[in-house]
């Protein structure tokens, strides 16, 4: 069977789809945290950001993803995209997620390229064919 195309979608509507795949990192929204602060562990507020930029570059459609979250430890990094691993404990996550985006991304012949600063941030870029 072959993968139906992103033509007639909205810049929007892929956005949103592929956003909401990515976007959820399991911790609650409202404070928390803790934070290591000059060798001091203070408590604060999350709030999370997420940055979606979309461009067109060499025959493709790049769509970054960015976040302001824990970043992704070196040590998994590579495990993320398989199907169901999660780092969320109990019932929170099937670790699907990223694995089905990754499977929708290479049927349209694109693949997924992941950054991450531990600690700061992570960023999925997207690449598809036009």
């Amino acid at each position: 069977m072959k993968a139906k195309s992103i033509k007639g979608k909205s810049t929007e509507e892929i956005q949103t789809a592929l956003t909401e795949s990515l976007a959820d990192d399991g911790r609650p929204k409202t404070g928390g945290e803790v934070r290591e602060d000059g060798g001091r562990k203070t408590r604060g507020i999350y709030n999370p950001k997420l940055t979606v930029r979309t461009k067109s570059k060499n025959s493709q459609i790049l769509i970054e993803i960015e976040d302001n979250g824990p970043g992704i430890p070196d040590a998994i990094k590579d495990k993320i995209l398989q199907p169901f691993f999660t780092t969320k404990k109990g019932t929170q996550g099937t670790g699907l997620g990223l694995s089905i985006t990754n499977d929708i991304v290479k049927a349209h012949g694109g693949s997924i390229e992941i950054t991450s600063l531990p600690g700061k941030s992570s960023t999925f870029t997207i690449y598809l064919p036009i």
